[in-house]
């Protein structure tokens, strides 16, 4: 199952945005269980993401791949008593003002690759902070067989019964997949004193292939918007969303 909590957030201090996110893994990790934290810590890839968006409007959302992780991590923030917290790195007090929960089964993804149209164009909103990681370099552009392998290799974690992760896959899909369009600046994301390099905006990417090929791409675009994509989705990196593609 697919989960994703929504709290918006009230505090006085103007410090609390998006470049907060890596210090709300910290607050997230004292407020669930110790022991499934440590077993988190031990994890190649996390079963969760979390971000903060910032604006008028401060929300921190939090997304779980698998119903564990829905046990451990969502259900505590949904706790009544759990109304407020403290970023303690900066001091700052915050109020939670509203939650709201929205729960996917998996199977609804894959129904949506069976009944899905014809549609080959994707269009990704990417909220916060994104980048990828290859050869020990930051990749800074958006590339779709990055985008691709990120997503394959996260489903495959959060998954016990299906593998998606397959190489020969993943060349077809990169081979037959192109951004048509995008609009993306260049930016930093703080991290315990280093400054990321990454990217955010949006982009559209075609995917060519069989119609098959077109579902299979959907359905990880669908699941990346609970996922994440690229690098350290865990600290608040990766958000996205996906948009209906207008034409």
């Amino acid at each position: 199952m697919l989960a994703e909590l929504r709290m918006e957030l009230e505090a006085d201090s103007p410090a609390l945005g998006c470049y907060q996110s890596s210090n709300m893994q910290g607050v997230l990790m004292e407020t669930i269980d110790s022991a499934y934290a440590e077993d988190l810590h031990r994890q190649g890839l996390n079963p969760y993401s979390q971000y903060m968006i910032g604006g008028r409007t401060k929300e921190w959302v939090v997304k779980t791949l698998t119903k564990e992780a829905y046990q451990y991590m969502i259900k505590p923030l949904m706790e009544e008593d759990f109304s407020g917290f403290t970023i303690a790195k900066k001091n700052i007090q915050v109020k939670i003002s509203k939650k709201e929960l929205k729960i996917v089964r998996k199977q609804e993804l894959m129904d949506e690759f069976y009944r899905g149209g014809s549609c080959r164009y994707i269009d990704l909103e990417f909220l916060t902070p994104t980048a990828f990681k290859s050869r020990g370099r930051y990749v800074i552009m958006p590339d779709v067989r990055y985008i691709f392998q990120s997503l394959m290799n996260k489903y495959s974690a959060s998954s016990d019964e299906l593998e998606m992760y397959d190489e020969e896959t993943l060349e077809q899909l990169a081979g037959n997949s192109s951004i048509v369009r995008y609009r993306l600046q260049s930016v930093f994301f703080p991290l315990e004193g280093v400054k990321i390099p990454s990217f955010k905006g949006e982009l559209t990417m075609r995917v060519g292939g069989s119609e098959t090929m077109a579902r299979y791409a959907r359905l990880l675009a669908g699941f990346g918007e609970y996922s994440g994509i690229g690098i350290k989705t865990a600290m608040g990196m990766g958000g996205i969303r996906r948009k209906n593609h207008d034409g």
